[in-house]
Parts: C-alpha cells; sequence; structure tokens
C-alpha cells in the first residue's frame, strides 16, 4: 500500500521551504517535492571566482544565451531551468524560473519590505480592485517571526506606509549614497531616501550564522548563508526534525482528487527517467511559485474539475499583479570624482537606498491610481558598467575608471501593476514541455494606469537627479516586458466570496478544503514593494492553521 504523508509541499523556495519547516516543526510527516537537484551552496557555485576566470568575464557563453534567462550567469546558472525544454506562449513576458532545492532563494535580491496596512485595503482607499479578506494586524505577528528567524537588517524610519521590521543593524551607506540621500532630502518634502531592508545577517550570533563578509556576490548563490535562502535557513532546520523527506527531480504535472472533493494526490514526472510517479497526502500544500502553482492546478482538470482543480469561481489563472519596471537612471556626484576609495562599495543585495512610495498617499494624482518606489545605491561593482564608455587601456584607462569609482549613484522603480481580470494565464492547447505537460499561454500586458505611472515615475527620477546635481550618464525610460520584475503574484487570490476568489483567508482552497496554497499567487494586490517578505510570512501563517486544523481532526 503507498505511503501516505500527513503533508504534500510542492516547492521548496520562500513559500514551499517555509510552509514544510514549520509544518515538520509541528511534528508533521512532510514530503516535499522540488523539480531540480540539490546542490551544496557552500561548495557547488564557485562564488568567489573572479571575472577573468571565465571565458565571457562571467556572462553566459553566446552559444548558451537561448538556454538561460537575463539573470543567469556563469555562478549561478546551474540552478536555472532550460529554457528551450520549458517553454511558454502568448504574449511576451520574461519568466525566470528556478530549479534546485531553494529555488529562487538562491539567488534574489533580498529586498525585505513589509506591506503596510494601507496595501492590504488599497481598494478601500482609492476604489479600484479589491481589499485582502485579512489585515496588517493578522499578518504582523508572522512578519516579527519570520524577520527573528531569517535576519532582516534596516534602520528603524517610523513610516506610515513602509512599517518597520525587527532589524539587525543596518548597512551603512556609501559616501554617493550619503550625498544622495541628502541632496533629496532637503530638496524633496516628504520624501526619505532610507538605507535598504535586506534579509542579510549583519552582525555574528545570529542563530549561529556567519554574518555578511561584504563580498558583493549574493546573486552568485551566498555560500555561507549569511544572506537568506531557504536551502541554506530552513530547510536544515527541517531536516534536523526527522520529518522531512525531500523528493528531488519531480516535475509536478498534477493533483488529483477523489470522489469526495478532496485532494488526494501529486503525479509527478521524474526529470531524469521520465517515468510517472505518484504519491500521496492528507493535505496538499503548493509553494511552486504563482506561475507554476497556478500551471500545475490548471493542468490539474477532470471531469469533476473541467476547468482546473477547485475553480469553480473561474478565477484561477486572473488577476495576475507584479511590479512594473518602468525606468531607470545613473550618474556620477561631481564633488567624488577622483576620490580613488572603494571600500564599502560591495554591500549586499538589498543594502543601498531605497525611496519609498510617495504618490496618492495624500495627494492623489489625476493620472493613476497606487504608486511606485525606487530602489538602488551608489558605487561601483567588481566589474563597473561605466568602465565600458570609457575609452583607452591599460593602465592609464584603470587609472581613469578608479577616479569613477566612488561618484556613481542609480535607481530604478517599481511601480504596482493593479490587479485585472484580462491579465490572465491559461493552459495552451497544443505546446507541451520537454516532459509532455501543457504550457503556460500569457495574455498579460500593462495597461492605462501603470504606463501613466511609468511616465510619471520617468520624470521624477530624472527630475531628482538634476536637482540633486548629479551628471546623468544613463537612462531607461522604456517599461521593461511583463514578468521582469519576478514579482509574480495574484493568480489564485484570497478572498471571503467563493463566486470571486480562490483561496479563504488562511490560503485554504474554497472548494477542495485539504488543497492549500502558500505562495504569491493568493496575493489580492502586488503593492509596489518586494513580496518575498510578505510570502514567508502567509507561508507559516497558512502552515500554523494547518497543523491546528489536522490537531482537531478537521483535516483528517
Amino acid at each position: 500500500m503507498a505511503k501516505v504523508y500527513d503533508v504534500v509541499v510542492v516547492g521548496s523556495g520562500a513559500a514551499g521551504g517555509m510552509a514544510a519547516t514549520q509544518l515538520c516543526l509541528k511534528g508533521l510527516k512532510v514530503l516535499m517535492l522540488e523539480r531540480g537537484p540539490k546542490f551544496n551552496i557552500a561548495t557547488d557555485f564557485e562564488h568567489h571566482r573572479k571575472p577573468y576566470n571565465f571565458p565571457f568575464r562571467g556572462e553566459i557563453r553566446p552559444s548558451e544565451r537561448a538556454i538561460y534567462n537575463y539573470t543567469a550567469d556563469e555562478w549561478n546558472k546551474k540552478h536555472f531551468v532550460n529554457e528551450l525544454e520549458n517553454p511558454y506562449t502568448g504574449k511576451k513576458f520574461v519568466w525566470v524560473r528556478a530549479q534546485a532545492v531553494g529555488g529562487k532563494t538562491l539567488h534574489w535580491g533580498l529586498v525585505s519590505l513589509r506591506f503596510s496596512p494601507r496595501d492590504f485595503k488599497a481598494a478601500s482607499h482609492d476604489g479600484v480592485g479589491s481589499d485582502w479578506p485579512i489585515s496588517y494586524e493578522d499578518v504582523e505577528p508572522y512578519y516579527s517571526k519570520v524577520e527573528d528567524w531569517i535576519g532582516v537588517c534596516g534602520h528603524t524610519d517610523r513610516l506610515e506606509n513602509n512599517p518597520d521590521s525587527h532589524f539587525l543593524p543596518p548597512i551603512p551607506l556609501t559616501c554617493a549614497e550619503n550625498i544622495f540621500k541628502g541632496q533629496i532630502e532637503s530638496k524633496f518634502g516628504g520624501r526619505p531616501v532610507i538605507q535598504g531592508r535586506s534579509a542579510t545577517v549583519t552582525k555574528p550570533g545570529f542563530h549561529g550564522r556567519v554574518p555578511c563578509h561584504w563580498c558583493g556576490h549574493c546573486g552568485r548563490v551566498c555560500n555561507v548563508s549569511a544572506s537568506f535562502s531557504s536551502a541554506g535557513v530552513l530547510l536544515p532546520i527541517a531536516e534536523k526534525t526527522g520529518n522531512l523527506t525531500t523528493r528531488t527531480n519531480a516535475v509536478v504535472w498534477k493533483v488529483t482528487a477523489d470522489s469526495e472533493n478532496r485532494a488526494k494526490s501529486v503525479v509527478f514526472i521524474d526529470r531524469i527517467t521520465r517515468q510517472v510517479e505518484e504519491v500521496y497526502g492528507k493535505v496538499i500544500v503548493m509553494g511552486a511559485g504563482t506561475l507554476d502553482t497556478t500551471r500545475i492546478l490548471l493542468n490539474s482538470r477532470s471531469d469533476d474539475h473541467p476547468d482546473g482543480l477547485g475553480n469553480s469561481s473561474g478565477v484561477l489563472g486572473k488577476y495576475f499583479c507584479e511590479q512594473i519596471m518602468a525606468g531607470s537612471i545613473s550618474g556620477i556626484i561631481p564633488r567624488l570624482k577622483g576620490n580613488t576609495n572603494r571600500g564599502g562599495d560591495a554591500h549586499p543585495e538589498g543594502g543601498g537606498i531605497y525611496i519609498p512610495r510617495f504618490r496618492n498617499l495624500k495627494e492623489k494624482q489625476k493620472n493613476f491610481v497606487r504608486g511606485y518606489g525606487y530602489e538602488g545605491g551608489g558605487g561601483s561593482s567588481e566589474f563597473p558598467g561605466f568602465a565600458n564608455k570609457i575609452p583607452g587601456f591599460g593602465a592609464e584607462f584603470k587609472e581613469e575608471v578608479k577616479k569613477y569609482y566612488a561618484t556613481v549613484i542609480s535607481i530604478g522603480s517599481f511601480g504596482e501593476v493593479v490587479p485585472r481580470a484580462e491579465n490572465h494565464v491559461e493552459i495552451d492547447p497544443v505546446v507541451h514541455d520537454a516532459w509532455g505537460i501543457p504550457v503556460l499561454k500569457f495574455g498579460v500586458e500593462w495597461g492605462p494606469n501603470e504606463l501613466a505611472m511609468a511616465r510619471d515615475a520617468n520624470d521624477a527620477q530624472r527630475e531628482m537627479f538634476e536637482r540633486a546635481g548629479i551628471e546623468i550618464i544613463g537612462e531607461r525610460t522604456t517599461p521593461l516586458q511583463p514578468g521582469w520584475s519576478i514579482h509574480s503574484a495574484g493568480t489564485a487570490r484570497m478572498g471571503d466570496d467563493p463566486k470571486t476568489s480562490y483561496l479563504n483567508k488562511f490560503n485554504q482552497s474554497h472548494d477542495i478544503k485539504n488543497l492549500f496554497v502558500a505562495d504569491a499567487s493568493c496575493f489580492v494586490n502586488s503593492t509596489e514593494k518586494n513580496p518575498t517578505l510578505t510570502i514567508l510570512a502567509l507561508s507559516m501563517r497558512t502552515a500554523d492553521y494547518i497543523a491546528e486544523q489536522m490537531r482537531t481532526g478537521t483535516l483528517s
């Protein structure tokens, strides 16, 4: 007789990893399915190998470019999917997918921002969309627990729309960042420039983890787990309980349901052998990431569920949301030219500076609702991008590059994409991936609100640089394609009404009571803030609810 686990969790990143770990700590037997392999993050990624030791300075070889997404490089490429084996169709979209235990947390940007009370009730403020069925007060205890667990550094700023976390010591600002902060705050009232809030350990003794050593190579997969990843922080805890079983190379196809309308099993295909396998659980938790979770549930159609498992509302796949990356700008601070001090530039990702949303908080804009924030930083990377624009060669060239090294400052905007039913994904009836599973077809594009917001964000970035006396050396004013932010959300939204939402306020399917979704597909709106901290908090909250329901026998 096949083994039946207490819980089968699909995915091992922020959502899946948190759900699996929390459930294991509650004493439940958990099977976690991951489509990729398990790497040793301390040794498998050549974290500190220098760019000049690679044929193309660490960039993906031209002959391999079509295989990988835009974030991949020679250091981290092995944990991404092969794009040629994993196609998708429809309107232009950029879908970054990881394929390893730890998921996208192996390389994420580390920016960790709490949603605000206003974010959970945005529709009540501007009349657009829907409110969440939960409030900030419902999630706040879980934000605190997650922060005390993973480590988030930052500064207490007491901003109404950007609640403070339980912070570790902040990452010091560079000279360029300090000057930029002073200029902007003195010339623009109500527009603070704050220190970045990053999921990085900045002091010794935090749960036994090694603090950041300031190499600046977070995107290459942190080899000491100073920055947070599910693989480096959460899953070792789950493994120590003895309650976790991990099945790698499991490409999930669908979830099945029994005659009593309960989720029964997860069917997957072994990525290597191509053999079909089936595993059973009393509860099924989807945490594969917004788009993969939605694809699996849509592919789980049957005679009883013709539009996808538990999709009687018809909203599964609809109301996609994320952030529009409207533009970016970079420049040099003249007073720093010639200062060759490079100390402090190699801070962890998510450090730097953050300019919180300042539109549609007190004064309403005529052309768009919601708002945007800016992420940025000062100083230069290991191989400064501006060096490509400086002529010359050899020692003189290097000296010229050094003169500008500390002068650079740059910012880029992230604006809220308002959920619309028209922004959706569905199953392509013709195209399949390398394992024979039907792929997603995208129907996502920027709407009038996003485009109006983008124009305003681009105007504001130039105005800030000009008034701050920064010499502009580069600017992008064309929004990047949908998906570029890697902050997909909303396609299995939560709500109180089963007719207009897929999940209830505990991320439980309205239709299938032992089916839960723990990732950002549950979001009602995306906000302008990076989603990972909220994914972790909601996943922990979901796991606690499942454990209590199983303890009382409700889900038995």
